[in-house]
């Protein structure tokens, strides 16, 4: 799957980008601690463009941090950002020291560096995205602890090479000086761009996943959502709908309070019958899943028995 990076250095004609087979976007929301002076210009106007074409995007967000506190304020920024939209791709903090503030600032230790990232990934985490770090070779092999890292996604800079030379998801394959490009797409008034290689396929992840602001939808459709008050041993129907109605299941949560008996399937449903075989005043959830699938299971509907 093959996409671009770009910030407000980039001028994008995201409809010739498209035409050219562009199949996902990172775009920077902004740099540094959460500053509206530090947004990216042109991100909210990506965005748009994204979503209107239906371009899958990420997010990224040049770090300037040198320490845990200021990683803290760069949470908050890329959150505040993000706020409302629903990126298909990880959301990524971005290490390096392109113009040598760190460096000047007292470059971070090693430990430190991989905190920093560690904070940022853990937060975006907790706040329901799929998390992930930026890093070159130099980076990966000398100023981060990688090992730390292995529960977000990373996203590894290795441009000008045939192939990634470790382990990623997302990989920078070109930056203009190695003669990245793409239809559409200019770098400071010359022609010429960053391009990347996804390896996963994340739009399919984060909305089976329910990340980066998406819904997860239950793929069985049911005919009842109130709850159902019945007296013993009076059996109630319910009818469920999905692709492969083989796979529904619909079952109690305490099974000793009530029974499901499947009885009747077409092409595209599954009828039950639920019948009370506990004592009055006793309830129970009853839930679907489909293929056995555990992150498919919910909680439907609530039978008492009256």
């Amino acid at each position: 799957m093959k996409g671009i990076d770009v910030s407000h250095h980039n001028t994008v004609d995201w409809e010739a980008a498209k035409q050219a087979g562009l199949k996902f976007a990172m775009l920077r929301c902004g740099y540094g601690s959460d500053l509206k002076e530090q947004d990216d210009r042109n991100f909210e106007a990506n965005v748009e463009a994204c979503d209107r074409l239906g371009i899958p995007w990420g997010a990224y967000l040049y770090s300037y941090a040198l320490n845990t506190e200021n990683a803290k304020s760069e949470l908050a920024h890329l959150l505040r950002l993000l706020k409302g939209k629903k990126p298909l791709f990880p959301v990524a903090i971005d290490m390096e020291d392109g113009d040598g503030y760190k460096e000047k600032h007292g470059m971070p230790s090693r430990q430190t560096l991989t905190d920093i990232i560690r904070t940022v990934c853990a937060g975006l985490q907790e706040a329901g995205y799929l998390a992930a770090y930026y890093v070159n070779k130099d980076w990966y092999n000398r100023m981060i602890y990688p090992e730390q890292l292995s529960e977000y996604v990373f996203w590894y800079a290795r441009p000008g090479v045939e192939k990634p030379d470790e382990a990623c998801a997302l990989w920078q394959n070109e930056i203009m000086s190695t003669g990245g490009e793409w239809p559409g797409v200019e770098t400071d008034g010359k022609n010429g761009s960053d391009t990347d290689i996804s390896f996963q396929d994340f739009p399919t992840l984060v909305k089976n996943k329910g990340l980066n602001g998406w819904k997860i939808e239950n793929p069985v459709s049911i005919d009842t959502t109130m709850d159902v008050h019945k007296a013993r041993g009076q059996w109630y129907g319910v009818k469920c709908s999905a692709a492969d109605p083989s796979k529904i299941e619909l079952y109690a949560g305490t099974p000793d309070i009530v029974t499901v008996i499947p009885v009747r399937r077409t092409q595209t449903e599954q009828f039950f019958l639920v019948v009370p075989i506990g004592q009055p005043g006793q309830s129970t959830g009853i839930w679907t899943r489909y293929g056995g699938a555990e992150d498919t299971a919910a909680r439907r509907f609530v039978f008492w028995i009256s």
